[in-house]
Protein backbone atom coordinates (compact mmCIF):
# COMPACT_ATOMS: atom_id res chain seq x y z
CA UNK A 1 0.00 0.00 0.00
CA UNK A 2 1.42 3.56 -0.89
CA UNK A 3 2.08 5.85 2.15
CA UNK A 4 -0.28 8.94 1.55
CA UNK A 5 -0.19 12.51 2.94
CA UNK A 6 -3.61 14.80 3.59
CA UNK A 7 -3.18 18.28 2.76
CA UNK A 8 -5.40 21.48 3.10
CA UNK A 9 -5.83 23.33 -0.51
CA UNK A 10 -8.41 26.07 -1.58
CA UNK A 11 -11.74 24.08 -3.10
CA UNK A 12 -11.04 26.35 -6.21
CA UNK A 13 -7.68 24.32 -6.56
CA UNK A 14 -8.94 20.61 -6.16
CA UNK A 15 -9.27 20.16 -9.93
CA UNK A 16 -6.11 21.72 -10.85
CA UNK A 17 -4.66 19.57 -7.95
CA UNK A 18 -6.17 16.42 -8.92
CA UNK A 19 -5.35 16.88 -12.85
CA UNK A 20 -1.80 17.33 -12.12
CA UNK A 21 -1.74 14.03 -9.89
CA UNK A 22 -3.31 12.51 -12.62
CA UNK A 23 -1.16 13.38 -15.51
CA UNK A 24 1.91 12.38 -13.12
CA UNK A 25 0.75 8.99 -13.13
CA UNK A 26 0.32 8.71 -16.74
CA UNK A 27 3.55 10.24 -17.30
CA UNK A 28 4.61 7.51 -14.72
CA UNK A 29 2.96 4.77 -16.87
CA UNK A 30 4.15 5.82 -19.93
CA UNK A 31 8.04 5.54 -18.42
CA UNK A 32 6.88 1.96 -17.61
CA UNK A 33 5.27 0.89 -20.50
CA UNK A 34 7.51 2.76 -23.51
CA UNK A 35 9.77 0.41 -25.45
CA UNK A 36 13.69 0.99 -24.76
CA UNK A 37 14.97 3.78 -26.40
CA UNK A 38 12.38 5.46 -26.44
CA UNK A 39 11.18 6.55 -22.43
CA UNK A 40 12.90 9.97 -22.73
CA UNK A 41 10.98 10.83 -25.86
CA UNK A 42 7.60 9.33 -24.85
CA UNK A 43 7.58 11.12 -21.70
CA UNK A 44 8.55 14.84 -22.98
CA UNK A 45 6.09 14.45 -25.72
CA UNK A 46 3.33 14.14 -23.32
CA UNK A 47 5.03 16.51 -21.02
CA UNK A 48 5.46 19.35 -23.32
CA UNK A 49 1.56 18.00 -24.55
CA UNK A 50 0.01 17.89 -21.75
CA UNK A 51 2.20 20.79 -19.72
CA UNK A 52 1.03 23.53 -22.01
CA UNK A 53 -2.88 22.69 -21.50
CA UNK A 54 -2.17 22.47 -17.79
CA UNK A 55 0.02 26.24 -17.94
CA UNK A 56 -3.04 27.56 -20.21
CA UNK A 57 -5.64 26.44 -17.49
CA UNK A 58 -3.32 27.79 -14.89
CA UNK A 59 -3.13 31.27 -16.44
CA UNK A 60 -7.14 31.51 -17.75
CA UNK A 61 -7.59 30.94 -14.07
CA UNK A 62 -5.61 33.85 -12.76
CA UNK A 63 -6.42 36.10 -15.60
CA UNK A 64 -10.11 35.77 -14.44
CA UNK A 65 -9.57 36.11 -10.93
CA UNK A 66 -7.83 39.35 -11.71
CA UNK A 67 -10.79 40.17 -14.09
CA UNK A 68 -12.91 39.15 -10.63
CA UNK A 69 -11.31 41.23 -8.76
CA UNK A 70 -11.32 44.31 -10.81
CA UNK A 71 -15.10 44.02 -10.96
CA UNK A 72 -15.66 43.76 -7.35
CA UNK A 73 -13.56 47.11 -6.92
CA UNK A 74 -15.65 48.65 -9.74
CA UNK A 75 -14.83 50.85 -12.84
CA UNK A 76 -11.67 53.06 -12.33
CA UNK A 77 -12.11 56.82 -11.84
CA UNK A 78 -11.16 58.88 -14.58
CA UNK A 79 -8.77 61.66 -14.27
CA UNK A 80 -10.20 65.02 -13.87
CA UNK A 81 -8.57 68.20 -14.92
CA UNK A 82 -9.00 71.16 -12.94
CA UNK A 83 -9.77 74.32 -14.73
CA UNK A 84 -7.26 77.06 -14.53
CA UNK A 85 -7.14 79.03 -10.94
CA UNK A 86 -10.08 82.25 -11.00
CA UNK A 87 -10.35 84.93 -9.00
CA UNK A 88 -13.46 84.06 -6.89
CA UNK A 89 -13.73 87.69 -5.45
CA UNK A 90 -14.39 91.17 -6.96
CA UNK A 91 -11.78 93.24 -8.40
CA UNK A 92 -10.42 96.07 -6.06
CA UNK A 93 -11.86 99.31 -6.71
CA UNK A 94 -9.94 102.53 -6.26
CA UNK A 95 -8.73 103.09 -2.86
CA UNK A 96 -11.13 104.30 0.05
Amino acid sequence: MKSTVTIEIPVESEALVRQFLAFQEEVQSLALSAADGTVIDVCENAVLEQGRDLHTRVLAEAVARRIEAAEKKGRRSAVANAVSPRKTGAGRRGSS
